[in-house]
């Protein structure tokens, strides 16, 4: 029997309170009204009852044991009326009906009147109350009770309130259209509280794709989403947090500097050797998902595959985010208020040696295993440290400078929403405000947001709209930035003062080994300016225009306007020797001078589409849609700088109290893609679907003849749950197996790489200018220089991608699987072509050298069920993804640490392999000569060329920055009014290079692990020893410290990203009505993270060796929902 979608459910109290007192007036009124045509002859009861259920808002009521409804009748009937149908249906049966508000109860006649559906049932022996609420803990109004394997039942009331009737052991099933059904078992209890998941299935979802919707259903792309429920039972602090652990997603949140975001979001893998970002679109118009608030957010929907992202051809290679925001809704006047309170605190940090005697001991001890023969620290000096620690605490200090210098952060925020509308108008307005502390020292940031979602239906045909997503938010860094002042903090040993007795800045009298120049790290945080704003806008206008023939007019004119400012001033700051009173200032950025710098850039993106659509279903089978469009795209950048020294003082910042070294410059961009589109769906009774995507995009990019590419993609699906052999398996609610194939262009790359580039000065990212002046006449004079040589030729690259897939529902929609195999390749990739040295330091040219492969497969499933009040849901995914070099063109190219070569993943570590530590001068002799200083304890390494030396010959592949398998998973538990949520991610192969601060001893001045302090070599510890001897790093550069995989760290985790505990305080608490739902949670982000990487957090930037960025954070969190 086909499956029967309906929703009925009452949205205004007001509209309930009506429709209950027309029904005491009149029971019979809408039945009457209600007028029916049936041609039925030797049919069954249920065939008639079934056929009224699936054309009115009815419900049968009837007991099995009084009532055969497989009773065969015939009803002839034209236009009739409801008692008439039953009147036919029901002749010389001996059955009778009765109406009772929106139910029909069928009985023998030998029943008497009844008052409710439950009197027809004569085992009651108890009676249990309950009451019926959606995740959002609102009231479900007429959701269906009814005892398991009968139909005794009832129907909940305008509060979600029941009440029934029920044997012993009796198990209800919950149900309201358009939710997942629920069992509960009701045991001993008297009283059942149920809560009801919305059926996405049930429902047909409709899932934002490219420039319209779909139905979920009928889905032939890859695609995952996440809706605002989803996002609300995870709170979270910024808009990429909501990607993680999505199917096919790996986000990695590296950091948490405040108003910076760190994350780094790949679609299915490594595509390109460039710019591997993803296109997001925020209500069809590209803009930063960090720069939407995401209490703002309605739904993401994520495209994976070609046949989902071709229309947006030459973005969309990795892949495609769309983000819809939230508008109003019909209904009554509502504002949304929520709010947190939390601390934040570093999930890592260096486990540094803080005893200052024991420090100075260790250093000489490094340096002695060297086999110097002097060392920084005399006996004298540990010993006078020694005595004036206990009487002497400023001259003498023991400081913890991690403790000083990170902290516990406070972190705030404020949202509210107004929203409502009507059949003409809906609106939503939202505002929000957020505070945050840094855990670091002279950290902090403010943002402000605001969200407008407008519509308005002129007349039948005109529909406008206009959106409006602002985010404004002033951030403060040190001076220096934050990675100098990470370094100086881990550079600061326990001997290093804070302040002198008179509070100025202290300065230690102890030689700093390893110091260019030792720079406090509390000057470098308190002192001075380094403020950034940033104003982010994006304003869309909308107009819908309903033509003849069905066909839809759709014109889009989005602005996406960037602003930001950074205001720098380094003062003269200094800091004074404690024994001396020696004066010495404290340097910033690396330049000696007082200075001020203002940088400047203006952002306007313009963005215009058209569309037309068309739509028809023919003869209740074939579905036909059609879309067609043109878009205008252009992207205006400029950018301007100054710097100027020559400042009295301290207290006046701005450029004009400059007087000295003035400098500026500044830069200018403009690119434009102009793209014609479309789209074909074709579906044959839900049950064959098909679609054809094509977008043909030109760029700016790329030189004339090269600029134009045409990207299409083809899709098909099968529901075999719609054939007629798979209905009757009753387990079995949706099951669809689909396949696509599409090509995808990418254009990012720099501007004007088709001709040869000049320039007058170039800004550096530290903001110091280089000119390029000439001397002439015995006089600089100003000049332009040839930066890069270009190739005229190069051409879009081009992603080919397959995908295979099947979607199931199970159980009733209970439980939910997927899984797809893709293959994703990228041809005629553009990478630069490094130019020797002889040309003068140049850029090279970018050319397509390039093909990358990226073959893996995706597996998602969840299960949810009820066992009396208590709730859960269990959801999880895994990605498989191999990535691998096909084409270089036969070149290998290595950089630093890393290779590029055919048949191996994109930034591979290119290495020595240690294997193990030498013990003795004996087996250094029978080994591969390594250098003249090796010793005993120092890393051993393998001669793969076996010429019976190491050297760089000898480098291996040993492993890669790209995880091969990603993988998430959700538990959502609940009882009655209270949920616990918990959500993991974690990934799996993949790792990162350790060898500076905190991961090796004494860099450059830098401290001492606590680790080498019981697990480096030495004589007696001889192969238990797990670390080689302790030296210095610069000591020991050539040795153990060379480029080598001992330093490689498996950066593979399990981290709980989420857990939540919140109540839903019940509506009856509620009695002033001005409430209407009150939600409290506590929250943490980032709990635990299980992972080989004990000492640094694993979810960092993987690439490199940077072990100065910022850190990750713990979260603790407090919170209210309320809706009025």
């Amino acid at each position: 029997m086909k499956k029967i979608r309906k929703v009925n459910r009452v949205m205004k109290i007001s509209t309930l309170l009506s429709l209950a007192f027309a029904c005491t007036v009149s029971a019979s009124t809408y039945g009457q009204n209600y007028k029916l045509s049936m041609n039925k002859q030797d049919c069954s009861i249920s065939e008639v009852l079934k056929e009224i259920e699936k054309n009115s808002e009815y419900t049968f009521f009837l007991n099995d044991n009084q009532v055969n409804v497989n009773r065969k009748t015939s009803v002839k009937a034209n236009n009739a009326s409801l008692e008439e149908v039953l009147e036919q249906a029901l002749k010389n049966t001996g059955y009778q009906y009765e109406i009772v508000d929106r139910q029909i109860i069928i009985k023998s006649k030998s029943v008497s009147s009844v008052s409710h559906p439950n009197a027809l049932f004569q085992s009651s022996p108890r009676k249990i109350t309950g009451q019926v609420k959606d995740a959002l803990g609102e009231p479900i109004i007429g959701a269906n009770v009814v005892v398991k394997g009968t139909t005794n039942g009832t129907i909940t009331d305008i509060d979600g309130n029941f009440s029934l009737e029920v044997p012993d052991n009796a198990i209800l099933v919950v149900s309201y259209i358009g939710y997942t059904d629920r069992t509960v078992e009701v045991g001993n209890s008297s009283k059942v509280m149920v809560s009801l998941s919305e059926d996405t299935q049930k429902l047909d979802e409709v899932v934002v794709v490219g420039y319209g919707t779909q139905k979920k259903v009928n889905l032939t792309g890859a695609i995952s989403s996440l809706d605002a429920e989803t996002l609300e039972n995870r709170p979270i602090t910024n808009s990429t947090q909501a990607l993680q652990g999505t199917q096919g997603v790996y986000v990695n949140q590296a950091g948490a500097q405040p108003g910076a975001d760190g994350a780094t979001i790949r679609i299915r893998g490594q595509g390109t050797l460039n710019d591997n970002n993803p296109l997001i679109l925020v209500d069809g118009i590209e803009f930063p998902l960090e720069a939407v608030n995401p209490n703002d957010i309605e739904s993401i929907s994520v495209l994976k595959d070609a046949a989902s992202s071709a229309i947006y051809g030459s973005r969309a290679a990795n892949g495609v985010v769309l983000v819809k925001t939230k508008g109003g809704k019909k209904g009554k006047f509502t504002v949304d208020y929520n709010n947190y309170f939390g601390v934040q605190q570093a999930t890592y940090l260096p486990d540094f040696v803080y005893d200052p005697v024991v420090f100075m001991e260790m250093r000489n001890q490094a340096q002695r295993n060297e086999g110097k023969l002097t060392v920084d620290y005399s006996d004298a000096l540990i010993e006078e440290y020694k005595q004036g620690m206990l009487t002497d605490p400023i001259m003498y200090p023991q400081n913890n400078w991690l403790d000083i210098m990170y902290n516990n952060a406070f972190i705030m925020e404020h949202n509210m929403r107004f929203s409502g509308g009507d059949d003409k108008y809906t609106y939503s307005v939202s505002l929000g405000y957020g505070d945050q502390n840094g855990v670091l020292r002279g950290t902090d940031s403010n943002k402000y947001t605001l969200a407008v979602n407008t519509t308005a239906q002129v007349n039948s045909r005109l529909k406008i709209g206009a959106n409006i997503n602002a985010h404004y938010q002033i951030y403060n860094e040190p001076v220096a930035g934050v990675a100098n002042l990470v370094e100086m903090t881990y550079k600061a040993q326990a001997f290093h003062p804070t302040y002198t007795a008179d509070g100025r800045y202290a300065d230690t009298f102890i030689r700093t080994p390893g110091h260019n120049i030792y720079r406090h790290p509390l000057a470098l945080a308190d002192e001075g300016e380094n403020k950034h704003k940033s104003l982010r806008m994006l304003a869309n206008l909308s107009a819908e225009y309903k033509l003849p023939f069905d066909i839809v007019y759709n014109l889009n004119v989005g602005l996406n306007k960037y602003d930001y400012l950074q205001s720098r001033f380094a003062p003269d700051v200094y800091e004074y020797q404690l024994k001396t009173n020696e004066e010495k200032r404290v340097v910033y950025d690396g330049q000696n001078t007082r200075h001020a710098y203002k940088g400047d850039k203006n952002n306007l993106a313009v963005t215009v589409f058209n569309t037309l659509s068309w739509g028809k279903k023919f003869n209740d089978a074939h579905d036909v849609k059609v879309l067609a469009g043109y878009s205008f795209e252009s992207d205006d950048k400029t950018e301007f700088s100054a710097k100027v020294e020559g400042f009295l003082g301290n207290e006046l910042h701005e450029l004009n109290a400059g007087s000295s070294n003035p400098s500026v410059a500044g830069t200018s961009s403009r690119s434009v893609l102009m793209s014609y589109f479309g789209r074909v769906n074709y579906g044959y009774k839900d049950r064959y679907l098909f679609e054809g995507n094509f977008r043909y995009d030109g760029s700016s990019r790329f030189a004339k003849g090269n600029r134009w590419g045409i990207f299409p993609s083809f899709s098909a699906g099968w529901r075999l749950s719609e054939e007629e052999f798979m209905k009757d398996i009753p387990w079995i609610y949706n099951l669809k197996l689909r396949a696509s194939w599409g090509q995808l262009g990418n254009e990012r790359i720099d501007l004007f790489r088709y001709v040869d580039l000049m320039n007058l000065k170039v800004i550096k990212n530290d903001g110091s200018i280089t000119d390029y002046n000439y001397p002439l006449n015995g006089a600089m004079q100003s000049g332009a220089a040839i930066t890069a040589y270009n190739d005229p030729n190069i051409t879009w690259e081009t992603t080919t991608m397959t995908n295979v897939g099947i979607d199931a529902s199970l159980l009733n929609g209970n439980l939910d699987f997927s899984f797809e195999f893709f293959d994703k390749r990228t041809s005629d990739i553009l990478r630069k072509v490094t130019l020797p040295d002889q040309v003068g330091g140049l850029d090279g040219p970018i050319r397509n050298i390039g093909e990358v492969s990226n073959k893996g497969f995706e597996l998602n499933m969840g299960y949810r069920n009820n066992i009396g009040n208590f709730r859960y849901e269990v959801n999880g995914n895994m990605t498989f993804i191999k990535n691998k070099i096909v084409s270089l063109k036969g070149q290998t190219i290595i950089d630093g640490m890393f290779i590029l070569e055919e048949g191996k993943p994109i930034d591979s570590y290119y290495m020595l392999h240690a294997i193990g530590i030498f013990q003795s001068e004996e087996e250094i002799k029978n080994s591969p000569y390594q250098t003249a200083a090796t010793k005993p304890g120092y890393l051993k390494f393998e001669d793969t060329n076996g010429d019976g030396k190491i050297t760089e010959d000898d480098r291996q592949i040993r492993g890669g920055v790209i995880p091969k398998i990603t993988y998430g998973f959700n538990i959502n538990l609940g009882y009655k009014d209270w949920d616990l949520s918990a959500f993991f991610q974690g990934v799996t192969d993949v790792y990162t290079y350790g060898d500076r601060i905190g991961a090796t001893p004494l860099w450059f001045g830098c401290g001492l692990p606590e680790q080498w302090l019981t697990d480096a070599w030495t004589p007696e510890r001889g192969t238990s020893a797990t670390l080689p001897i302790l030296t210095t790093y610069e000591g020991c550069l050539n040795e153990n410290f060379r480029t080598n995989d001992f330093w490689l760290r498996n950066a593979s985790y399990l981290r709980l990203k989420n857990l939540q505990l919140s109540y839903n305080v019940p509506v009856s608490f509620l009695k002033s009505g001005v409430v209407k739902r009150l939600k409290v949670f506590v929250n943490a982000q980032n709990l635990f993270t299980f992972s080989p990487m004990k000492d640094f957090d694993p979810e960092k930037n993987l690439k490199g060796s940077n072990w100065y960025a910022y850190p990750s954070v713990r979260t603790y969190t407090a919170g209210v929902n309320v809706t009025f």
